[in-house]
This record gives C-alpha cells, structure tokens and sequence, in this order.
C-alpha cells in the first residue's frame, strides 16, 4: 500500500468516525436527559486504612456513568446510583484504587490503603508501557508534581536539577528563550547531541516553545541502550517521553491555572563609573612616553592634561562629577503571565481534554517580549469492545520580539555595558542625545529602545495532530496505527532605522524571511501478551514506521527604505537589494523494528530489542543502520529467601548492553554540491559555479554502543528509594568534517573517522523523612540526585593525534579551553626579562612551559573544559495543615567557563567602558589584570584573563502554596482551590559572582542579563 492510499484510507476513516462520534453525543447522557429509573442512594466515610482519618476530596464514581461525587472535609459522601447492581469506584492520589459492589447496600464505608510501593505503576518506555516492576532499562521519570512546582517557559525546562544524568543549562536570557538538554553527556561533533523528543508517542523535531508546559501530564526520560534502541537512529542521545493530559471518565471537570509576576535584573555588571573611567583613561596614557619630550602621554605635572585627551563632554561630567550609569537606563522590571482553561471527562466509551493557554513574558528590555496561544483536544474513543479511535491536536502561534537585537551589550562596538559614562544621554530638553560623545562610531545603546527605530519580530504557527486507530484482534494482540502531521510557519521581519548603530543615520533597512515545514510520521504497530501459565509472560511490540520532512524557505534583504512607516512590510520600495535567497531542503526515514520482553515468575526479566533505520541522508548502500540491544534484571525482593525480610522493600539488579545510531546531519552531505561564483569572461563580469563540497559515497551511520548496570532500591517499605546507574558509551564513525591539503582547494570533507567516548555514574533517592501519621501534619520528602560524567575523546581523522587546529585533542572532551597559562603582571624591575617574552612591565605575564626563552604555540595548555566533574539536583517538600513548600536546588561543579566581560570585552585604550577590576599601575603594582594603554586595543594574552570556574549553586525555586479545604472549595463552587507564591532564581552562589563580580556563570554573556521572577498563582478545579 503506498502513501497515496494509506492517507485516502485514514480520511475515510476519520469521516467515518466523525459522523459516528456526532451521533454518539446526540445519545451521550452528558447531553441527553436520562429516563428517569429507580434510584438507591448511597452513604458512608472514607478513611485512612492504617490511621483512620477521614479522606477528604476522595473521587467517587458510578462504574460505567458520569455520576460523580467527592468526600467532604469529613470524609463523608452521598450519592444516588441507578440500581443495586451498580458498582461504586473510589480513587484517591497516593492511595490504591477500589471498586465496590452496591448489592443492594445503602450504607458503604471504605478504608483506603496508601500506595507505597508503586511498584505497579505504569510507566511510558516507547510504544507502548511497562510496569515499574517490569523495566529493564535505564529510565527515569518526573513525577506529575514535580512538573507543576516550577513555572516554566517549554518542557525541557522542567528538567533541570529533575534526574540523574539529565544536564539542563539555559542558552539565552531573552524571554522565549530555550534550553540545551545532554542526556549522559555528547557523544557527536557534528551530528548533533539534542536528546529525541516523543510527544504522545510521536517523535518531533525542535519547536518546544510551541508546547504549553501545563499540558504535559507525565515525562520519562530514556537513558541507556535497552531503553533508546527502541528508536535507533534517534536515540543516540537518549530519548524524553512527553505525555500529555487526556480525558478520564466521569462528570466533566473544568480547570483554570493562572499566576502573574514581576521579573527583575539578577546582578548588573559592575562597571566604571565616570570618575573611574577618567582614571583609567589617564592611566592608559600615562603608559605610552612621547618621543618628542620624553614624557608620558599624560603628564600628571602638566595642568592641561585632562583637556588634551578629554572632549568638551567629558570634561563636563569630569567638573560635575557626572556619571551616566547606562545599565539602569536601560534596563526596567518586566512582567510575566499565564492563563490555562481546561475541560476534561468522559464517559466509558468517549473521554476528552480540551485546553486552551496563554503565556506573556515581558522582558527587562524594551522590545523583547515573548507571547504565545496554544490549544490542545485530545480525544479517545471507544467502539465497541475491540476497536479504539482518537487524535490529539496540538495549535500553537507565538511572536517574538528582540531574538536578535542586543543593544546591552554588543561588544566593543555597541552596548550599554560598553558605553562611555562620561557622556550624556539626554540633552537639557531631555530628548536623546544620539552620538553622547565625539566618537562617532558609538550610538546611544537607548536610541534602539525607541518605539519604532528597531523592529526584529518572529511569528510562528504550528500545527500538530496524531490521528490513531487500535484493534484489538484477538484477546492479548493489538494493532495500532498512528498518523502525524506536523505543520510549521515562520515568518520573521527586520527592520532598522536611521537612528540606529546599525545605520547610524544612514537610510533605513530591512530584511524579510519565511519558512514552511511540513512533516509527518507514519506508523504501524503490533502488539502481543500473553501469560503463559503461573510463572511466564511475554509482551511482543513490532513497529513500521515512516517519517518524512520537508522545508523550504525564501528571504530578502534591502537598504535605503524612503519611509520609515514603512518598517520591513514594502521591501520592493527600496533602493538598494542586498541579498535574495531560497532554500529547500527534504529527507525520510523508514523504520523496521522488534522488541519482545519476557518475564518469569516476576523474577527474571528479558528484553530484546532490534531496529533498522534506512535514511536518505546517506549514500546508496550504506542507507541503512541496525540497532540492537539486550537487557537482564533480577528482582531479588520477588525471591523466596526475601520473604519477612524487614529492610528492602525492593531490590533489583538490571544490565544492558546496545547500540543506537545518528543520522543528525544536513541532507545532500553525500552529494557534491555547487555554489555562485564570479569571474572574467572576456573583459565582462559574469557569474559561473563551482563546486563547494566533495562528494563523500561512503557516508554511512554514527553509532554509539552503551554498557549500563544498575540497582534499584526500596528500603523500610520504600520510605528509602532509589537507583545507582553505571554506564560506558563509545560513539564510533563520527561524522566529522575531515581535514584535506589546501592544494585540494578544498578544507575538509564530511566523513566517518574517530570515535569517542563517555563514562559516568548515577545516584538518586527520594526519602520520606517525616511522614503525616494523621491528616494535616508535617510530611517532609526529598529527591536528590547526584551525577557524573567522563568524555573523551579516542580517536580523530589522524588517529590517536591531536587535531590543535580545531581543539581536538585525545584522551579530551570535544570542548577544551586550550591557551597560554596566565602567571601574574610584569612587575617593575622585570623589564629586561618582559622584553625577552615580547612584553612590556604591566603587561600579562604567561607561563614558558617548555623552558625556551621565548612565548610559542608550544606553551599552550589544556586548562579545562566545559564538562563539570558533578551535577546534581534536591528538592525538598514540605505539607502542613493544607500548606505545601518545595524548594529545587541546582548545582554545577568542577567546570570552565570563558567569560565575555573578563577576556575578549577587556579594550586597554579609554575608549569604552569596563569592568570595575584590580588593573596595575606604579601604584597599584597588582597582579589581577593589566595595566591601560592607549597603543594597545587589546591586551597581549587578554584571552588568559576569561578563564574561570564555573561551579555554581542556585536556588531555583521556591514555591509556597495553601490548598483550602474541600468544605470551603465547595463554598466556592469548587471542587479545589489552591493558592501559592513562588521565587525563581531568588539566590546563586558561584566563585564567579563572588570572586570576579560576574552576572551568571550558568550563562556568561554579554547579551540580555538574567532576571530573578516573583510570581503568585491560582490552581482551581470546577
């Protein structure tokens, strides 16, 4: 059956379904009036099984109906159900569930047992689910509260500090802002190292902003090979399961989540102010002697000096002790907001979600903002005994403003963080002065943040639907057939005024670009249990899949715009075309894959797993990967020799062995690809092509094959949980751009060479240290997890040889910090010997390593690298008397970072602001950083001064709520009511905000500085 006919099918299919589930509703009891029978009302309390209070909020349902009801404060309930052969469902979180026969009973008591094990609680593994009990694979899952404690942007941030092994670190400051996410470190150079994402059992590419975080139900994380391989060429990286709210049976509920909040600045760079700027720009005179007179360039004798390297300004804010503090001008609070509606219910056979949003982050920056609609209808279906329909539609469309502007700190060039302090920013009229200074290659940085003068705006629409159908063919066999759509639509404009850095009065300019994304995937899945006898079961899953992108794009860029008002929206009325270009890009993957699981006596446990992956990205013949694992583990606690045993309450050994591919590069690497060229043809210009790149026939798969060992553990009826993971990964053909002779005219070629590898440990536990003995009191829980993670690299396209060129170095991780050693200043007194390494006293004095006599390549070393040798992450949980307290605690140590504002932003003439730092002079004979010179731009080794450690903890959220009591919800009209304020990012404690007065060693940059939000919210349910 080709693809033509499958989609034909599937449109007939939901036509079919459609008219159905319409005549469904028109009968639905929800909708139409129920004919009146005889009725019998029922009565009773709910309580705790092992202390015997009365269970509050306990949800109590007519099995088969919408009839419905809860437990008041006091644990008592009524309810009327149509006959005496009715059965009475109780569910309550945390307690196991109860099914209950009326039997002609009027009065029904039941004491609910908490569920402390959880051992059978179903987790999602990939096409499908297993019982905890039952994985053998590394996996790790985010408990539904946990994912509601911290107000977050997209998904991947709900991660952070959430599970071992799982490194979250923010990419960017600005409002819409993602993450990058590395499961157990990278494996790649150039195909990539973001984990897979699987949204309701879809695999999808980029674009989390478009999911609304208060959708998502559940998220697993799938770390070693037994678990991933299920996904072969994609789960390299490790793979997150998203799963989101769907419909459950009963009356239908409507709830309304809502905070709003205040952002703020974290931390302002501690820069100059005008008197310090002053100095600094007189020191770097004083350094530089004037050959005519033999004195210093700025000569403290001299009563004139300040007149002759100051301009009229300067010397203005000099005499008023004047100082422009252009962070606080620009800078201001922001606001954020979000709004989430939802309708949920169901009856046995047709159960919905319907969720509307709305999120609103203002930023601490005019013109960056961040706002987004998203709508979801998850729909179930149930036809009869055997056959199953539904969809799940994703509808999202989001603007951003800012992405690419900064005007806080550019550089040298431009920036708040750069400009002069001694200027002025506004005249007496208090209008903007647009050059502060006689230095016209710097613009006031607060001329961008009027109204209109810069415009950089995306706007996005996304689309996303999975449209299933399961039959249930025989009793245990089960056949599943998804179909997803993904649609996506950017459009971004740009637009820059003449009062601007960028034009600086210049004609006004503009670009214009736009993308279309259409992708789907095709599946087709097959399921088998079956239990055989007492001892033996067997869970079969087979899958064909097909998964298809294709994008194409198109962009303009123009200058000398006539019209201001005209911002980016007539580009055809400009003077000047500076670029026209389109783009078009497509690749498939199609997929085969096994997996069987088997189980005997709950002891012993087997997973098999094998996958093939044909993807056009790569040369014919060497399209395909195959992908197989296996996994063992022991459930020790199941054995006879455990029974009365007092201390586990689970243990558990598992092992894994596998491997999983990566194909995450661009289309047409095998191809030789052409480019425009321009040359002479007989006197006259005229463009040609040329070849860009060297076909490479023999591209094939990146693989990585993983060792993991692990134990999980439950102590004194799991009051104790947890696991211990140990792993090896060794990633070979790495997809690598090789080096080739310059004689070639080429630089490199793609190509499988080298490999690499990673090694870590996992440690996590979650501790009941106080449990509530009665409703109300003190409960306090923690889950901590610690993690760590070896990279290295083993082999590049030479071999076991250094790759210094490009920073690649054996035995490394692919990220290093490889420069000279700094060792303090050159001090008065060492002047011969700074002369001799090509320095002068006061200047940055490095290390000779090899003992030469002079400074030379060869004296660079490894000083670090980007991996911390340990992360990990602690919350604390607190309930009390209807209060509930979380606190996350994230924490980084054991790593580099480069600092901006400490290496590459250090300028030594006086031309532009800078960090408020121990610099030397005659006086001051330091040996922090060196001292000012007007003939020196940059300082000789300034990139010696960047290099810092980059530990950190920081408190990422607090979150203090109030749940009222069910008898004053229902007061109300609610069932629940929930109020609750929250800090992000309240305290960071790092060297490199104490030692070096940094801003963020999470995120060190020059752009948008990071902000501390307080928010208050509201959680209701109807």
């Amino acid at each position: 059956m080709n693809s033509n006919s499958t989609l034909a099918l599937a449109g007939r299919m939901l036509k079919k379904w459609t008219i159905f589930s319409l005549c469904l509703a028109l009968w639905n009891p929800v909708f139409a009036r129920e004919i009146p029978a005889a009725k019998i009302v029922i009565t009773g309390k709910v309580t705790d099984g092992s202390n015997g209070e009365a269970l509050p909020g306990v949800n109590i349902l007519v099995e088969g109906t919408t009839i419905g009801t809860a437990t008041n404060a006091e644990g008592k309930y009524s309810i009327e159900v149509p006959g005496a052969e009715s059965f009475l469902v109780f569910s309550y979180v945390g307690y196991v569930f109860q099914k209950v026969a009326v039997a002609g009973k009027s009065v029904i008591d039941i004491k609910m047992e908490a569920d402390l094990r959880k051992l059978d609680e179903v987790v999602v593994v990939g096409y499908g689910s297993q019982k905890k009990s039952d994985i053998t694979g590394a996996i790790s899952s985010i408990a539904p509260k946990a994912l509601k404690e911290v107000p977050v942007t997209n998904a991947p941030q709900m991660l952070q500090g959430r599970a071992a092994g799982v490194y979250v670190l923010n990419t960017g400051n600005k409002p819409g802002s993602g993450v990058s996410v590395q499961i157990r470190g990278r494996r790649s150079f150039s195909a990539g190292n973001d984990p897979l994402y699987v949204v309701d059992g879809i695999p999808i590419s980029g674009g989390f902003n478009d999911i609304n975080p208060g959708d998502i139900e559940a998220m697993e994380i799938l770390k070693d090979a037994s678990a991933t391989a299920i996904y072969g060429s994609r789960g390299a990286n490790g793979v997150i399961i998203i799963s989101t709210k769907r419909g459950k049976q009963g009356k239908p509920t409507v709830t309304y989540n809502t905070y709003f909040g205040a952002s703020r600045i974290l931390r302002y760079a501690d820069l100059m102010d005008g008197q310090q700027f002053a100095e600094y720009k007189r020191e770097s005179r004083r350094a530089v002697i004037n050959t005519a007179t033999g004195r210093p360039l700025y000569d403290d004798a001299d009563p004139q000096a300040d007149s002759k390297i100051f301009e009229a300004v300067e010397l203005e804010s000099i005499a008023q002790g004047r100082s422009t503090d252009w962070q606080r001008l620009m800078v201001k609070n922001g606001n954020i907001q979000n709004h989430e509606l939802g309708v949920s219910g169901g009856t046995e056979n047709t159960k919905f979600n319907v969720a509307l949003g709305y999120y609103r982050d203002i930023g601490i920056i005019s013109g960056q903002d961040f706002i987004r609609y998203t709508s979801r209808i998850n729909i179930d279906q149930n036809l009869g005994q055997r056959f199953k329909l539904g969809m799940s539609t994703l509808g999202s469309y989001s603007e951003r403003n800012g992405e690419d502007v900064n005007p806080y700190g550019q550089g040298a060039d431009f920036g708040a963080l750069t400009e002069n302090p001694l200027g002025k920013a506004y005249d007496d009229k208090g209008e903007l002065i647009f050059l502060p200074t006689g230095d016209g290659l710097r613009s006031n940085p607060l001329s961008e943040l009027v109204p209109g003068a810069v415009i950089n705006r995306t706007k996005r629409f996304r689309l996303l639907s999975n449209i299933f159908a399961e039959a249930e063919i025989i009793d245990g066999l089960r056949f599943r057939m998804n179909f997803a759509p993904d649609l996506t639509k950017n459009k971004k404009g740009d637009f820059r005024g003449r009062y601007t850095n960028v034009r600086r009065l210049g004609d006004p300019a503009a670009s214009s670009s736009e993308d279309f994304t259409l992708a789907y995937t095709w599946e087709n899945i097959l399921t088998y249990k079956k239990r055989l006898g007492e001892k033996h079961s067997i869970d079969f899953t087979g899958l064909y899949s097909l998964q298809t992108r294709q994008f194409e794009s198109s962009a303009i860029s123009v200058a000398g715009l006539p019209i201001e008002y005209f911002e980016y929206y007539n580009l055809g009325a400009a003077s000047i075309i500076n670029s026209v270009s389109s783009q078009y890009e497509k690749w498939s993957i199609l997929s085969y894959m096994a997996r069987i699981n088997y189980a005997y006596d709950n002891r012993f446990l087997l997973t098999l797993t094998g996958r093939a992956d044909g993807s056009s990205k790569f040369a014919e013949g060497k399209k395909w990967g195959y992908f197989p694992s296996a996994a063992l583990a022991w459930n020790i606690s199941n054995e006879p020799f455990m029974n009365g045993n007092q201390l586990f309450s689970n243990l558990k050994l598992r092992t894994s062995y596998g491997a999983t591919g990566n194909e995450g590069i661009l289309p047409y690497q095998t191809n030789g690809l052409l480019a425009r060229t321009q040359y002479d043809f007989d006197g006259t210009a005229a463009f040609g092509y040329k070849p860009s790149s060297i076909r490479n026939s023999d591209l094939r798969w990146e693989t990585t094959t993983t060792l993991n060992v692990g134990i999980d553990f439950g102590l004194w009826n799991n009051r104790i949980t947890g696991a211990i993971e140990v792993y090896q990964s060794k990633t070979t053909d790495l997809l690598l751009p090789k080096l080739l002779p310059i004689t070639s005219g080429f630089a490199s070629i793609i190509s499988n060479i080298g490999s690499k590898r990673n090694r870590g440990l996992e440690f996590s536990v979650s501790t009941l240290n106080i449990a509530a003995k009665n409703a109300g009191d003190l409960e306090w829980s923690t889950d901590l997890n610690l993690f760590t993670n070896k990279e290295e690299i083993l082999e590049l396209s030479q071999g076991k040889v250094d790759d210094i060129g490009n920073l690649r170095f054996i035995g490394q991780p692919a990220v290093v910090y490889y420069d000279f050693v700094k060792t303090g200043i050159w001090q008065l007194g060492e002047e011969s010997q700074a002369k001799q390494f090509g320095s002068i006293v006061g200047g940055i004095k490095v290390k000779d390593v090899n003992n030469n006599g002079v400074i030379d390549p060869a004296d660079r070393q490894i000083l670090g690298s980007d991996v911390p040798k340990l992360v990990g992450g602690m919350t604390h949980r607190f309930e009390y008397k209807g209060f509930d307290l979380s606190i996350l605690v994230f924490s980084r140590f054991g790593s580099i970072i480069q600092s901006p504002f400490h290496g590459s932003f250090r300028y030594l003439s006086g031309r532009v602001n800078q960090y408020n730092v121990d610099y030397w002079t005659k006086t001051n004979p330091t040996n922090a950083y060196p001292q000012p010179n007007v003939n020196q731009e940059s300082p000789i080794y300034g990139s010696t001064l960047s290099y810092m450690d980059g530990s950190f903890t920081k408190v990422r959220n607090i979150n203090l709520g109030y749940n009222f009591s069910a008898k004053v919800a229902q007061r109300l009209k609610m069932q629940t009511l929930r109020v609750y304020v929250s800090a992000q990012n309240p305290f960071v404690f790092s060297p490199y905000t104490s030692e070096y007065n940094g801003i963020d060693p999470e995120f060190p940059t020059t752009s948008t500085p990071p902000v501390r939000t307080f928010l208050a919210g509201l959680n209701i349910k109807f």
